[in-house]
């Protein structure tokens, strides 16, 4: 496999809370770790994201082995999940693939917070991007990156919290379904400072997976804006969002009343 990019870049943060770029001929470069899921939704993001990412920045793709807890859910939440970890991926490369045209490790991770901290800690990552990351980051893996950590969250928050946002969107009948960009700045779920919000129409003849696949296109966009204007975002204040209400995963009662009301999970 090729070796990573040399670093051109550092971000520092000076006494009075201003980061100081020191660039080369190269241009600006951040550390970005990349934290994902190995699911269809992320390899959709990730074949959009990496290739502009990897000509300017210097990355490193974790992905979750291990998702949230294990518990006996409705066998049709089984079903999804098998769609959405066992796929061709719909952009043409694996994420193997995307980490070799990235010139970069694609490293698994079982406990990001506890016995496998030093790998995050020995990239020292600039910036470390969230795209349904299956773990919680606690503080001491979140101060980590210089300049913080940015999730994108498949729903409009700060309505939508948890799992299954948009199920939950198309449940409560919203005309619209989005995406947030937001900051992480401890281990409470969904409730750090929003960088930005993406919103569409519901399309009424599409399944909630493809409801979701088609949320990653304008999501990937809110990530590279980002990035582009990090050094401002990350001297900015980022106050917690307001409560809204957090969703888990849903009952066989309401799978049945999804379905009743005509839609499909896939």
């Amino acid at each position: 496999m090729p070796s990573c990019y040399p670093l051109t870049f550092r971000v520092s943060l000076e006494h009075k809370g201003q980061s100081k770029l020191v660039a080369t001929a190269r241009g600006l470069t951040v550390r970005i770790g990349l934290l994902y899921n190995r699911d269809i939704y992320a390899n959709v993001a990730l074949n959009a994201l990496l290739p502009g990412l990897s000509k300017h920045h210097e990355l490193a793709l974790f992905y979750s082995e291990r998702v949230g807890v294990a518990k006996q859910r409705d066998p049709r939440l089984d079903a999804l999940i098998i769609k959405e970890t066992c796929f061709m991926p719909p952009s043409g490369h694996t994420f193997a693939e995307l980490a070799y045209q990235a010139q970069s490790p694609e490293i698994g991770v079982t406990n990001i917070n506890t016995d496998q901290h030093n790998l995050i800690e020995d990239f020292e990552p600039d910036l470390l991007v969230s795209i349904r990351f299956g773990q919680i980051l606690h503080e001491q893996t979140i101060q980590l990156a210089r300049l913080g950590v940015i999730n994108l969250h498949s729903g409009l928050l700060p309505e939508y919290k948890g799992v299954m946002a948009s199920f939950w969107s198309m449940m409560n009948s919203e005309k619209n379904l989005g995406t947030t960009l937001h900051w992480v700045t401890n281990r409470k779920i969904d409730t750090g400072h929003v960088i930005s919000t993406r919103s569409q129409r519901v399309q009424t003849d599409l399944s909630y997976m493809n409801q979701v696949l088609s949320l990653y296109g304008p999501g990937v966009e809110q990530i590279r804006d980002a990035i582009e204007n990090i050094e401002r975002l990350a001297v900015t204040p980022r106050p917690d969002l307001p409560r809204g209400r957090y969703y888990s995963f849903p009952s066989t009662k309401e799978i049945d009343r999804f379905e009743s009301a005509g839609w499909h999970l896939f």
